[in-house]
């Protein structure tokens, strides 16, 4: 499976997040755990860790973001709009320099590279512990999804270092009615990925768990 060194995460979209939890569950025979809410953003997320088929160095995780119950649905709606059934939204890497990646595609002209703008983003965790980050988003998403977002943790703890159940990432990638396009867009992100020919820019995985396979 082609995938970067500097993978970080995939985002799963889904309208209700307490039944995609238990749906990943009763697919894989792994239960997510819960990873908290983004103050302010109308979200929360459940978390798995990911074991990279084939390239044991590469550690990510995989985030289930729904609506939080808990907050305002309105400001869940951007994030989170025409979701109706989990979907692979987008992925993250995280470059050893992300501002000079940053600045790097701000001037890229062969190919354009459109990251949007840099923000910084909290989640505070069920113990209550305040994660702090940053990373690149626009809207909408560039290639729909299928380029990358750059993600900076910062100080905070990654992730995929925490004792998260994990399953197998057996298989990641892409589809556009332009691959040629979209694969010199990863190269210039050094974030390559298999791109297939296909009628939208689309992300697609395969999940492995104890309790079988997801294919999304």
């Amino acid at each position: 499976m082609l995938l970067p060194r500097t993978f970080d995460h995939v985002v799963i979209a889904v309208p209700d997040l307490a039944r995609s939890v238990e749906q990943c569950e009763s697919v894989l025979g792994v239960r997510p755990v819960e990873g908290g809410s983004h103050p302010g953003a109308g979200t929360a997320n459940a978390l798995l860790g990911l074991e990279v088929a084939g390239s044991p160095l590469i550690r990510g995780y995989l985030e289930i973001l729904g609506p939080d119950p808990e907050q305002d649905p309105a400001l869940a709606e951007t994030r989170l709009a025409g979701v109706t059934e989990p979907i692979v939204q987008r992925w993250a890497v995280h470059p050893d320099d992300f501002d000079g990646l940053v600045a790097a595609a701000a001037v890229s002209n062969d190919p354009p590279v459109d990251l949007g703008g840099v923000y910084d983003m909290s989640r505070r965790t069920p113990e209550g512990e305040v994660l702090d980050w940053r990373l690149t988003r626009r809207t909408p998403l560039a290639l729909g999804g299928v380029q990358p977002f750059l993600i900076d943790w910062k100080g905070s703890p990654h992730p995929a270092e925490q004792d998260l159940p994990r399953v197998t990432l057996d298989q990641f990638w892409a589809t556009s009615p332009d691959p040629g396009a979209v694969r010199a867009v990863l190269a210039t992100l050094d974030a390559r990925i298999e791109v297939e020919e296909g009628e939208v820019d689309a992300l697609y995985v395969r999940l492995e768990g104890p309790g079988g396979q997801w294919i999304l």
